[in-house]
């Protein structure tokens, strides 16, 4: 586990640094905000649900733009590993030609220490929009650090995210980087708050996520 994780997360640093020198990512400028609504449970043993949706409202506020619906079952291993399947709708506000059906697959290794944890998510995705001859696929590869800060409730955090299209002329191709950072809030033992700020660097043109980005979700757990 720990030389998977170090190799790993060696990789996605080179990978990213790399990414950020080449002078031919450009970024989409604009700002914007997500809110998300969390709910989750479990449904049997290690088998849990969770449903999201995540309100993207235009950069101005005057209505919102995009609503993204997100339907997943998991599966936890143990405490290190876990993996899951999902589907997501991706709805923009009076824009039927716009409207995309995402599904995926992922994940996630997960290693404590201390109070800190360090987490490495891969994920496959395929989106199919409206009246597109073929769907997009990417490989997107997350690296995460968190720690907990004992007594508060807070457990602030920062990752790094490529998306990684495979169909690129067939060759990866790394059409966009997620940079963020926030912190969670446990209000309770069922309810969590997390305020986060994302910045991306675009190579190709984005529809939905603006080059910075905050965003407050709410999560209950049943």
């Amino acid at each position: 586990m720990e030389n998977y994780f170090k190799r790993n997360c060696f990789i996605l640093l080179f990978v990213l640094l790399a990414s950020m020198a080449c002078n031919s990512l450009q970024a989409m400028d604009g700002a914007g905000m997500a809110f998300k609504v969390s709910l989750s449970g479990k449904i049997y043993r290690n088998f849990s649900f969770l449903f999201e949706e995540d309100i993207r409202p235009q950069s101005d506020f005057r209505q919102a733009e995009w609503f993204l619906t997100i339907g997943e079952v998991n599966y936890t291993f143990n405490r290190y590993l876990k993996t899951g399947v999902a589907y997501m709708l991706l709805n923009q506000y009076k824009a039927a030609d716009e409207l995309r059906n995402r599904y995926y697959i992922y994940a996630s290794a997960n290693y404590p220490i201390g109070n800190f944890s360090l987490s490495l998510r891969e994920r496959f995705q395929s989106t199919y929009k409206t009246k597109a001859p073929h769907p997009t696929n990417y490989l997107r590869t997350m690296l995460t650090l968190s720690y907990k800060i004992r007594r508060t409730g807070l457990a602030p955090f920062a990752y790094a995210e490529l998306f990684n299209n495979t169909g690129y002329r067939g060759n990866m191709h790394t059409d966009r980087i997620r940079l963020s950072a926030g912190s969670d809030y446990k209000l309770n033992k069922l309810n969590s708050l997390q305020l986060y700020y994302r910045y991306h660097i675009f190579n190709v043109y984005d529809p939905v996520n603006y080059k910075h980005a905050i965003g407050l979700t709410y999560s209950h757990r049943f």
